[in-house]
């Protein structure tokens, strides 16, 4: 909602995520799907384009809109099995083999289209960092890390158990002059931060929207139990760390082409790797971008012919 704001469009958010039982997330997806089709009634859209997501996909497929996907997480069954075999079109990384994705689809009826990039670089071509932002946070460049705690909630998290103790990297960054912007997921991430915080550490909460493109270019290194912000970063060159316990295709790409995208299993690998962060940036961002457009390619103008082919 943020990036959209920043761009002078103001959004409507329909529904909320529930952090709560498996039946409270089906009455939850329930209650969007209502909102959903209200907004359908009231603004008669010609597409739905969206990321697995199996309540706006069911209203989709009901009344007859066309759905293009665009994924990057094959290991997110349950949405991908619940939302994919319903889409007109699925984009997608090459990063990815085709039967990662194929396997969810209805291959009589939806077109697989892959493209040479990743998603994060959509935006990175869009924006820049703003140091006034960071100043305004009363954060100095190249002084903290941004910890993103792992989506503990989500379906695909499932079993899965990171052996990654952030109360310990906040307490040793703390311990060498090193502020932890904390950027929450759930309401426990609040909690954890405000314990940090009573512990006199060097913490920031940061609440609400925020430029996650400026935060990830002016930090030391990027640390998070997802993947995408630490890819956000490392595509700007700011050392992503990521404990997420599986491999990903998509980041093993962007690894491959040697941008600063790290696996971590431990806090001591964690701490290992932040320690080993350059404490300035040599790259100008203009440069960045330069090599970011000869790396990969831009899935905007994918995106735009596959609405075009649905015209037709």
């Amino acid at each position: 909602m943020g990036a959209l704001r920043r761009l002078g469009i103001e959004p409507k958010v329909i529904g909320e995520y529930s952090e709560g039982s498996p039946i409270s997330k089906v009455e939850a997806d329930i209650a969007r799907m209502k909102g959903l089709l209200q907004i359908f009634k009231e603004e008669k859209p010609e597409v739905l384009i969206a990321y697995p997501n199996p309540p706006a996909a069911r209203v989709a497929f009901g009344v007859r809109l066309p759905y293009i996907a665009i994924t990057d997480s094959p290991h997110s069954e349950l949405p991908s099995r619940l939302s994919l075999p319903l889409a007109s079109a699925v984009i997608f990384s090459n990063c990815i083999p085709h039967y990662e994705i194929r396997k969810f689809i209805y291959d009589p009826k939806t077109t697989l289209r892959s493209y040479g990039g990743v998603d994060e670089v959509t935006w990175l071509l869009r924006t820049k960092p703003d140091l006034r932002y960071i100043r305004d946070l009363g954060l100095t460049e190249w002084s903290y890390i941004v910890i993103r705690p792992h989506e503990h909630l989500a379906t695909y998290y499932e079993g899965l158990r990171p052996k990654v103790n952030l109360s310990k990297i906040v307490e040793e960054l703390s311990k060498n002059g090193i502020t932890a912007v904390i950027i929450p997921r759930y309401k426990d991430h609040y909690l954890f931060a405000e314990k940090m915080r009573e512990k006199g550490l060097r913490i920031k909460l940061i609440q609400g929207m925020y430029d996650g493109v400026s935060l990830t270019y002016y930090a030391r290194s990027v640390v998070t139990g997802g993947s995408t912000l630490a890819r956000e970063a490392a595509l700007l060159r700011t050392p992503g760390i990521i404990y997420f316990p599986t491999k990903l295709y998509v980041n093993e790409c962007v690894f491959k082409k040697g941008y600063p995208l790290f696996i971590a299993s431990t806090t001591g690998e964690v701490l290992d790797l932040i320690n080993k962060s350059p404490t300035k940036k040599k790259e100008r961002h203009s440069d960045i971008i330069k090599k970011l457009k000869r790396d990969f390619e831009d899935i905007v103008p994918i995106l735009l012919e596959s609405i075009e082919a649905l015209k037709n």
